[in-house]
């Protein structure tokens, strides 16, 4: 699907950018980033003209994190239960749902930058979990900028390297939410340790 996609760049251009990452915020499983990279690619080749990309990459997602947010908000707890009866996608919802509660806001700028694969899910999160609007928007309309300029300006830079470029965000990526799990079940584990001092010398002062 990646290649058909990319192939169609020269025909569609913007009007695909906009398509794909707009409906990538809401966890279909499209190569947003990739086109994003591409299409930076297009531009250094004089194909497509810079701004412009960079423009339409984050209006896409920031209309797409609206909706997943407005969606969510509106129909929540269905929406989340239907996510959790997909076995695969049960993991990176699990982590997403550990990020927002450990980080809050600082959650979703992450999401929207150097953990964009759960960046759907988080929007979702919030949506649902009843984060207002104006405190959601504000750090995710940060986080779309940042993520629309680097990547498509890594796609002008890295021109004829795209197809490296690519592997290595995304066995950073990997890595990155990796680490945040195991930090998560540290921070779990920690806590577990307190309560069962803290009940245990109770058990002791009481006795």
């Amino acid at each position: 699907m990646t290649d058909l996609i990319l192939g169609l760049i020269p025909d569609y251009g913007l009007f695909l950018l906009f398509a794909v990452v707009s409906l990538a915020c809401l966890a279909i499983p499209l190569p947003s980033s990739m086109l994003v990279l591409a299409s930076g690619a297009f531009a250094a080749a004089g194909d497509l003209t810079l701004w412009q990309v960079v423009l339409v990459a984050f209006v896409a997602f920031v209309v797409g994190d609206q909706i997943a947010f407005r969606l969510a908000a509106k129909v929540g707890p269905k929406l989340l239960d239907w996510i959790r009866g997909k076995p695969r996608l049960v993991p990176v919802l699990d982590k997403s749902e550990t990020l927002l509660t450990e980080k809050g806001q600082t959650a979703v700028l992450l999401s929207h930058t150097i953990l964009s694969p759960t960046c759907p899910y988080i929007s979702y999160l919030c949506g649902a979990g009843g984060m207002k609007w104006a405190a959601f928007t504000s750090v995710a309309t940060v986080g779309a900028a940042i993520w629309a300029v680097a990547y498509v300006g890594l796609g002008f830079v890295f021109a004829t390297q795209i197809s490296q470029v690519a592997t290595i965000l995304s066995n950073f990526f990997g890595i990155v939410i990796a680490a945040c799990a195991s930090l998560a079940c540290l921070i779990w584990l920690r806590n577990k340790w307190r309560a069962h001092v803290q009940q245990q010398t109770r058990a002791d002062q009481v006795s």
